[in-house]
């Protein structure tokens, strides 16, 4: 039998307050229409407001509920037997994504990967095959994931998210037969759909070059100069490969474009770090904390800030309370590994980059990874996990100097430790990790005019200052005095706060008037004197709190 009109007017009604997400009201009105009739929308419209409420496990069990009812009032029309009908089938997928993301919200994950999948295929539409994709993702069934977001770009090329994946995570990356049927499918619908795709595609492979590259043809062809999404992919893709004047002039855009952004602002804050930049880094923080205290690109700029000011424990409960917020936030889990690192915690921070490995094979896991054992003089894990870097990053020049640096910790791999430099170095001649790391084995033989060579050849490809800096301390060694000083110029024109170039400086004066520069002076050390003139505008990091 079908609704009374006012029932049915009712259920408008209830519609209508859930549209205006009037969850209370909504759920109250609910009730009403439940004491008196248990049908399948009654409980589907109940269940919706009690998920809108947070109350996920009492929505899970009326969608349920509204499943169950619906199955038998079919079985009931159709006489125990036969093919139930598309808009039957097509409503029931969606009555179980509704469980499923109450599956999600109570962290059930086994559970919402069973419901989802027992929709069929062809109903899951594409939210429901991005929200598998991202469960298979989280628990590590790649295949499954990449073959869930290809889904959901077959039922809506324009479902970007299917690409580029959770926030602030790595976009999935897709090869071969798969990956010419999505460009295809991406350059049918809009021209700059494609570069997109293929963008996302390289910063997965930590292809940065390509991938900016690709930025700047989604630019182009899209006519996008200030597109939030790419700008802060494109800074990001700019700091992996040290260009970091970039990256700051990418990122700046960025928070012009929307100052109220959090995405990707902890690798800003990494950034304003990196450069010395105490002040512009205690004011972002204390803007993305304004701006939402719940997510972890704040605490993680609040937590960087207060190392800068040599608080590494407030810096680490700062960092456990982005973790706290987000408990598989990749830069989180490497900065409590630096943290531990810096304080003498090898083990811990060990435990620290193995938990951010899991969650995303990342360079920057390995780095600290490799890191860490060699502080234990654990050279035999180092080396594994330099080795699987070059396996999961295969051709990334960064991975392959690494098992360098792990081979130059000893007198007897010091030759095959130059040959994996030079190796990186030839896959990518701007690969500062390994210019820098070949330019210390050479130093430590006195080598000096192999360093300057070095140098001056990675300056051709990347103008930064630290490579100005290292050249200068080179030119220091060497006792050539004038070009040190012209160099530490050029790094501090680059990058006035450098605090390696000034104290290089400051050096190189005493040396040139015959003063020891190791010898101790009743001066504060630079590190106090830069705590100390803090501008009256910059905060405590217990202001935070």
């Amino acid at each position: 039998m079908s609704p009374a009109p006012d029932t049915e007017d009712l259920f408008a009604q209830m519609k209508h307050l859930l549209a205006e997400e009037l969850w209370s009201s909504a759920e109250i009105l609910g009730s009403l229409l439940l004491s008196s009739s248990r049908g399948e929308q009654g409980l589907e419209l109940y269940g919706d407001a009690l998920f809108g409420k947070g109350e996920y496990k009492r929505a899970q069990a009326y969608y349920r509920q509204a499943i169950q009812r619906r199955r038998v009032a079919q079985g009931a029309r159709r006489g125990g037997y036969g093919a139930s009908s598309a808009a039957e089938d097509e409503a029931e997928a969606r009555l179980k994504f509704r469980e499923a993301r109450c599956c999600v919200a109570l962290d059930e994950v086994g559970a919402a990967i069973n419901t989802l999948e027992a929709i069929p295929a062809q109903w899951r539409g594409a939210r429901a095959h991005v929200t598998l994709g991202r469960l298979y993702k989280n628990t590590g069934l790649k295949r499954n994931a990449i073959a869930s977001f290809e889904a959901a770009l077959a039922a809506n090329p324009l479902c970007l998210e299917a690409g580029p994946g959770t926030r602030g995570g790595a976009a999935m990356d897709v090869d071969g037969a798969a990956a010419a049927a999505r460009r295809a499918q991406a350059a049918a619908v809009v021209a700059w759909l494609e570069p997109f795709v293929l963008a996302h595609g390289a910063m997965h492979r930590h292809e940065y070059g390509h991938a900016i590259e690709h930025w700047g043809a989604v630019e182009q062809i899209g006519g996008f100069p200030s597109n939030l999404h790419g700008l802060l992919r494109l800074a990001k893709a700019q700091m992996e490969l040290e260009d970091l004047v970039d990256a700051q002039y990418s990122f700046n855009k960025a928070r012009v474009a929307d100052n109220l952004n959090l995405d990707y602002m902890d690798h800003c804050a990494v950034l304003a770090k990196r450069r010395g930049q105490a002040n512009d880094l205690n004011r972002l923080a204390h803007d993305l904390v304004s701006t939402n205290r719940k997510r972890p690109e704040a605490w993680i700029a609040v937590a960087l800030y207060a190392e800068t000011r040599g608080e590494t424990e407030k810096a680490l409960g700062f960092v456990e309370k982005a973790i706290a917020l987000d408990s598989r936030h990749v830069l989180a889990f490497q900065l409590r590994g630096e943290l531990l690192l810096g304080m003498g915690k090898a083990e811990h921070a060990i435990v620290a980059y193995f938990q951010a490995n899991n969650y995303a094979k990342d360079l920057a896991s390995y780095k600290g990874l490799v890191a860490a054992y060699l502080s234990t003089r654990k050279y035999k894990e180092a080396l594994c996990t330099a080795k699987e870097a070059v396996a999961t990053l295969p051709n990334n020049a960064a991975a392959i100097s690494l098992v360098g640096k792990v081979l130059a910790t000893s007198p007897e791999g010091t030759d095959k430790a130059k040959r994996a430099f030079a190796k990186a170095l030839s896959i990518d001649k701007s690969c500062t990790d390994a210019a820098l790391a070949l330019v210390d084995l050479h130093v430590a033989n006195q080598e000096y005019a192999q360093s300057i060579e070095l140098l001056l050849h990675s300056l051709q490809s990347l103008n930064h200052d630290f490579l100005h800096t290292k050249l200068a301390d080179v030119y220091v060694l060497n006792e050539q005095y004038s070009d040190a000083l012209a160099y530490y110029h050029a790094a501090i024109s680059l990058n006035p706060q450098s605090e390696a170039a000034n104290a290089g400086i400051d050096r190189l004066e005493k040396l040139m008037h015959g003063v020891d520069p190791d010898l101790d002076d009743d001066d504060d050390t630079p590190h106090q004197r830069t705590a100390n003139s803090a501008d009256d505008d910059v905060l405590d990091s217990t202001a935070y709190l």
